[in-house]
């Protein structure tokens, strides 16, 4: 018999996971939802790692010996989908409430039935035209990266590399397909997997995770709760910082080896001048002796 601790309701509630979260029993649909190819590598890749049965978690070292499990449970029940469902606008949209005919029902309606799970979801609305419209289309493309990366993974860019990649994945194959890599990538699948929630995780010690992280996420976040991402203005908040900490990171000593000759002292040269007498300025007339004026 199962214990309240054993049981999947005791296992969802002694969950971790500070996000909201929800498990559908039906899975029948969660491959309709529209994938670019980049989205389509990354879901092969990820049903491939599924096959393998590896451990998922967050890896947090202070729960590292015993976080990483072959499986979580996550509640289904009505209560647990309305919190999904407002967390996640909250979370993908930056805080921004949408109006009622800026919602996305048909995604809402999909989830409850158990066609699309929470990634599909949180997938569906980053590529909604409301999320265009407010974080692609109206802010500079730095500013848009960073905010897809704080929407969508709870953190920001963790140096230009990331800014660069995205930036020309952006340009070759669409906003779409940006928005694929990072929701069916492998950072995705290991922090969040496809029933949780995106959050803010760089207050905690995560394994992977750099210190500047939290120094990065206090530069996206406002000092204030209530602010939206969207009132922070469409200038990139992190282009300084990161070209900073690239130009003053730590490049290794190069050493040149040269023949190194000791030239000999210089002494003081001794050479003889002779005799000098003293020059006589004064002129005196030749006499001859015994003559007298």
């Amino acid at each position: 018999m199962l214990t309240t601790q054993t049981t999947p309701a005791g296992m969802s509630a002694a969950n971790r996971t500070k996000s909201a979260s929800y498990s559908t029993s039906s899975k029948a649909g969660m491959n309709t939802v529209a994938r670019t190819v980049a989205g389509s590598i990354a879901e092969f890749k990820r049903n491939t790692c599924s096959s393998m049965g590896l451990g998922i978690g967050p890896r947090l070292h202070s729960e590292c010996p015993f976080g990483s499990v072959f499986d979580e449970y996550h509640p289904n029940d009505s209560a647990a989908l309305e919190r999904t469902i407002r967390d996640s606008y909250r979370q993908v949209y930056g805080n921004l409430p949408p109006t009622e005919n800026e919602r996305c029902t048909s995604l809402e309606a999909r989830l409850m039935n158990g066609e699309i799970t929470v990634r599909d979801f949180v997938n569906g609305l980053a590529k909604s035209p409301f999320y265009k419209k407010n974080y692609f289309h109206a802010v500079a493309p730095q500013r848009g990266i960073e905010l897809n990366f704080k929407h969508l993974l709870g953190r920001a860019p963790l140096n230009q590399a990331e800014i660069q990649a995205s930036i020309k994945l952006q340009a070759e194959q669409g906003f779409d397909a940006l928005i694929d890599s990072l929701t069916d990538g492998a950072e995705y699948a290991e922090v969040f997997g496809s029933d949780i929630v995106p959050y803010v995780r760089t207050t905690d010690s995560y394994a992977g995770m750099m210190t500047s992280s939290f120094n990065m996420m206090r530069e996206l976040a406002s000092t204030k709760v209530a602010v939206s991402d969207n009132a922070q203005g469409s200038r990139s908040r992190t282009v300084s910082p990161l070209a900073l900490a690239a130009s003053s990171a730590i490049k290794p000593v190069t050493f040149n080896y040269f023949a190194l000759t000791k030239p000999a002292p210089k002494l003081p040269q001794q050479q003889y001048s002779g005799h000098q007498p003293p020059k006589q300025t004064d002129y005196v007339a030749f006499r001859p002796f015994g003559i007298h004026f």
